[in-house]
């Protein structure tokens, strides 16, 4: 009897054991960060600023972009906090981008965020002005935008959740019954 019970509890250590492994894998299979900040794309010195400019998610692709500025002081590298930020995007065709970046939009607070809705692939001019009472600055650059990804693979990770599910109820119904023939035989 005391047999069983040690090796019915050494089973369930072990099911503790691959259910703590298995949970964080899974957090990190489906977590998705929005984080500011992403691809630097730009950095540039103008006037009495340093402006370097992120995008989100990497590479920037059709629809929704999160661009994020960090705007330093040239003399002592310090944050620019209570500046106005202004990013545009256009392109070739006339088609214009307008956003005014702020840091309410921003998770990182040294930063100003706009986020952006670019309907088309292809190479956009950018255009970031800063403004602080007297003292502007502006950053120049091109941001390649990339094809929007097909359906099933923006998803993949929703789709895939049911599936994984049913391969690890199969599992455990599996080494349950090896469990229990187990213990039977040795009987």
């Amino acid at each position: 009897m005391r047999t069983m019970e040690k090796r019915r509890a050494k089973l369930i250590g072990r099911y503790c054991l691959h259910s703590l492994l298995l949970a964080p894998a899974l957090m990190a299979l489906y977590a998705r960060a929005w984080a500011d900040g992403g691809l630097a794309l730009l950095h540039q010195t103008d006037g009495p600023f340093v402006v370097t400019v992120f995008a989100a998610p990497n590479p920037p692709r059709v629809g929704p972009i999160d661009i994020s500025v960090l705007t330093q002081y040239r003399a002592d590298g310090r944050a620019a906090l209570n500046a106005e930020v202004i990013v545009r995007l256009w392109r070739e065709g006339g088609m214009t981008v307008v956003r005014r970046a702020t840091r309410e939009a921003a998770r990182n607070k040294p930063l100003y965020s706009a986020l952006m809705n670019l309907p088309e692939a292809g190479q956009w001019e950018l255009e970031v002005t800063i403004k602080q009472g007297e003292r502007a600055a502006r950053a120049l650059g091109q941001i390649s935008i990339a094809a929007p990804r097909p359906f099933l693979l923006s998803y993949w990770r929703s789709l895939s959740l049911p599936w994984v599910v049913v391969a690890l109820f199969a599992m455990n119904q599996w080494l349950k019954r090896r469990a229990a023939s187990r213990t039977r035989q040795n009987m």
